[in-house]
């Protein structure tokens, strides 16, 4: 079960919440398992929510527009209902009766025939009259609609006191479940592939467009989605967010990776870097500075830990071992349904890492006339320790 429904109904208790609605692609994910298509090519206009009432293990009410109402059949969360809004259609079968269908179309042309609902505000408001009716205080993420869509939301429930509810769901998803840390680690696995795949064909005289091209393309054989492809040759790295260049690779140069996929609605987000032939000794050693750091922070993270004592012993190390000016703004996030799940690993943050936690460290230094030493990699924290999350070797990758 990917939805940590101790943790989620404890919250609800605590904050006296008779209702939650997610309206964000990735907690609608979190809540059903449904990846929206609709959030996802229409990331400001669309509308899809998840209902849950406080026995959150009793299921989710499923809306979304008529169109794509089909994907609550790809829910591995449990649906108690589903409900479709707008027009769309979805024709009778011709010379077939109804009973000769699938059970899975059955049910499909039973939500598809539903006209009750013209629009996305008509069918949450009845969804949240169903889910605690006569009034009661509610959670509405409120990062994934506007406030004009918010105000009107209060003015159809006015016994309904609506409070803002994303900081709670990102509160509960702190905390994975089992199935939750498979997730991360089978997406982290996809990335790793492709970063292999990518390290085989370096050559001298290849592209970064080549190596980017190689990695999406091993990401999506694998079934991902590329996100974030980074990659960049030699100097270039210190502005790792440009696009890639026709830069060529010569000998002893330094191949960055900084990249992200989506797998299965899962985030993976790992850094290596890997040279053609021999490193010199410089490179050799600011990388194995970096790792030291992300070494240490896999050593001493425990349950408790605040996000800045984490940042504090990890920048550290990397100073002791070789970078004594080193500076970062944080040394990794949370990451799960999204990039940056709590806790983010910077100087000023109190919040504490709890068994569970999935860290995904990082120990980058950026270098003017240099480029970038990266090394990055998820870890679920444990009482007794803590679990790397990947098996792509860790140490610099030399192509020989």
């Amino acid at each position: 079960m990917r939805v940590n429904h101790d943790r989620l109904q404890r919250r609800m208790r605590e904050f006296g919440l008779d209702a939650l609605v997610s309206t964000t692609a990735e907690n609608l994910t979190y809540l059903t398992g449904v990846s929206s298509v609709h959030l996802d090519m229409f990331p400001h206009s669309g509308r899809a929510f998840a209902v849950l009432s406080q026995d959150t293990r009793a299921g989710a009410r499923f809306l979304c527009g008529r169109c794509e109402v089909d994907q609550f059949l790809d829910a591995d969360e449990r649906i108690t209902e589903a409900i479709g809004y707008g027009p769309f259609y979805r024709e009778p079968p011709g010379d077939a009766a109804l009973d000769d269908v699938s059970p899975e179309d059955s049910l499909l042309w039973d939500v598809s025939g539903d006209p009750r609902f013209d629009d996305a505000l008509s069918a949450l408001t009845h969804a949240v009259k169903e889910v605690c009716p006569g009034g009661g205080r509610v959670a509405v993420d409120e990062e994934g609609v506007p406030a004009a869509f918010l105000d009107e939301l209060r003015t159809r429930l006015p016994r309904w006191q609506l409070v803002p509810g994303a900081g709670h769901l990102r509160h509960v998803r702190q905390v994975k479940t089992a199935r939750e840390t498979e997730l991360v680690a089978a997406a982290a696995r996809v990335a790793e592939n492709a970063i292999r795949a990518t390290v085989a064909i370096m050559r001298e005289g290849v592209t970064e467009r080549e190596l980017v091209r190689e990695f999406n393309r091993s990401v999506v054989t694998q079934g991902g989605t590329p996100r974030f492809t980074l990659i960049r040759i030699g100097a270039n790295a210190v502005a790792g967010q440009r696009r890639p260049t026709t830069t060529a690779l010569r000998p002893g140069q330094a191949v960055w990776f900084d990249v992200g996929a989506v797998v299965d609605g899962y985030w993976c987000d790992i850094a290596r870097v890997a040279t053609l032939g021999e490193p010199d000794k410089r490179l050799a050693g600011l990388y194995d500075a970096v790792l030291a750091g992300e070494q240490a922070a896999l050593d001493h993270a425990r349950p408790g830990m605040t996000g800045q004592e984490l940042f504090a012993l990890t920048v550290d190390a990397v100073r002791d071992a070789g970078i004594p000016h080193y500076r970062r703004n944080h040394v990794g996030h949370g990451i799960g349904v999204e990039v940056y799940d709590p806790v983010l690993i910077r100087a000023d943050n109190t919040d504490p890492l709890r068994t569970g936690t999935v860290v995904n460290i990082e120990t980058p230094y950026y270098e003017f006339g240099f480029g970038c030493v990266h090394v990055e990699d998820p870890f679920v924290v444990g009482p007794d320790g803590n679990r790397l999350l990947t098996t792509l070797p860790r140490e610099l990758i030399v192509v020989r």
